[in-house]
């Protein structure tokens, strides 16, 4: 595979649209005119995932340049999202997000191609070698197939009971260890999988690997819209009690503001475009504030991923915490920032099953109530503070790819908030 091949994504329903790509039902793209970035007929990319992941090789056929207006019906049914107007309305809504002045005469680019590489099956044959040489702890290979978390490394589901993790860069092979640590740490912890091996040798495939136990169950998110509010607060104060666990042993500390702010700059530096002067200040001025807010930290083992989709109750109704793929050592008030954007965006994480259920009145006491159970959290100095650079962090980290309006505006309010304008 040519390693210098120039990635691409979709700008909304990424992960969603990839595979419909992958399932060959769209084969056409529509983005906002650029003269610079004219796709050139018969030039090869690399379509990625939402986490970078690489999902295949594709190949233009045809470029039309044209008014959005002179997208007819045949053409749209190639991207393969619902009705012409379906279609229509979901775009107009999302250029008009990047573009305020957009409208059916603004000029568009309207790109048909091929994928002519699955790079999902070259992994699925990473995972068929580590499969043969653990025959013994999987039995007959029913089924392998890939799950798409994780940004530096690849998940397998093996015979829907184990999960092969491989480490894809070498580079962040000292996080397979701290994760193993962990597991090992915890083997009687319930609220966890089960950790069966883990190879460091490289003998079978050129990379660092482990197998975990798969966890069978639903996510919170199929439960929490049928809940009452004293169900709810009882879900979170058995949450609360999980987390407190795996957050209980301290690591050595590090330069966290300096890691924070490194992360805000970076993304600003490549969206610095998207801001006036006024906005820009506005957030250099935040900065400022960081070292102080970030002042007092407590290191620990942390998930990194904690949304509702990454918490299951099993069959017995326990609660069971999957996908540790981006675990870090980091304070354990960043494990919560995610449900803290939850209060607002609850939607954020849910599956395209569960979206229309997450409404934000079921969430208005979510972050209360892990306050209340989580009484070490009232302890930390500037919490609002923190949460808020957190959702800065997170919104600045998608806004290079995405260039969402609402969250550049998110962005502006919550630097406000920090510096108390």
């Amino acid at each position: 595979m040519n390693n210098h091949l120039k990635t691409w994504h979709f700008g909304i329903d990424n992960d969603y649209l990839v595979k419909l790509v992958l399932a060959g039902k769209k084969t056409a793209t529509t983005s906002l005119y650029d003269l610079d970035d004219i796709p050139v007929v018969g030039e090869e990319s690399i379509l990625i995932f939402d986490n970078e992941k690489k999902a295949c090789i594709t190949r233009t056929k045809k470029v039309i340049v044209t008014e959005f207006k002179n997208i007819n019906e045949e053409l749209a049914n190639l991207e393969g999202e619902g009705t012409f107007e379906e279609w229509k309305n979901t775009h107009i809504e999302y250029f008009k997000s990047i573009d305020p002045t957009f409208n059916e005469d603004t000029k568009v680019i309207f790109e048909i191609f091929e994928v002519i590489e699955n790079l999902i099956e070259q992994r699925i044959q990473l995972a068929r070698k580590i499969a043969q040489a653990n025959r013994d702890l999987f039995g007959d290979l029913e089924s392998i197939e890939e799950i798409n978390a994780g940004f530096n490394n690849s998940i397998f589901c093996v015979n829907e009971k184990y999960i092969i993790k491989v480490c894809g860069d070498t580079n962040k092979e000292n996080l397979f260890d701290t994760e193993v640590n962990f597991y090992n740490s915890n083997q009687d912890n319930k609220n966890i999988p089960t950790l069966y091996r883990y190879d460091q040798s490289k003998k079978i495939v050129p990379y660092v690997y482990e197998i975990i136990e798969k966890i069978n169950g639903e996510s919170i998110y199929y439960y929490w819209y049928k809940m009452d509010e004293s169900e709810r607060e009882e879900f979170v104060k058995n949450l609360v009690k999980v987390l407190k666990r795996i957050h209980s042993k301290e690591y050595p500390a590090y330069n966290w503001s300096a890691f924070i702010k490194e992360k805000v700059l970076s993304s600003f530096k490549q969206t610095k475009d998207m801001f006036n002067e006024e906005e820009r200040n506005i957030i250099l001025d935040s900065l400022k504030k960081y070292d102080e807010i970030f002042s007092d930290n407590r290191f620990c083992f942390i998930h990194n991923d904690l949304h509702f989709d990454n918490i299951l109750l099993d069959e017995q109704q326990n609660i069971k915490l999957i996908d540790f793929n981006d675990s870090i050592v980091a304070p354990f008030d960043f494990d919560l920032r995610l449900l803290y954007i939850s209060v607002s965006l609850p939607w954020k994480w849910a599956n395209i099953e569960m979206d229309p259920f997450q409404k934000v009145e079921d969430y208005q006491n979510l972050f209360k109530y892990i306050k209340k159970y989580y009484i070490e959290l009232n302890t930390v100095k500037y919490l609002e503070e923190r949460m808020l650079v957190y959702w800065i962090l997170y919104d600045f980290e998608l806004l290079p790819r995405f260039r969402e309006a609402k969250a550049k505006e998110r962005i502006v309010m919550n630097c406000k908030k920090i510096i108390k304008i």
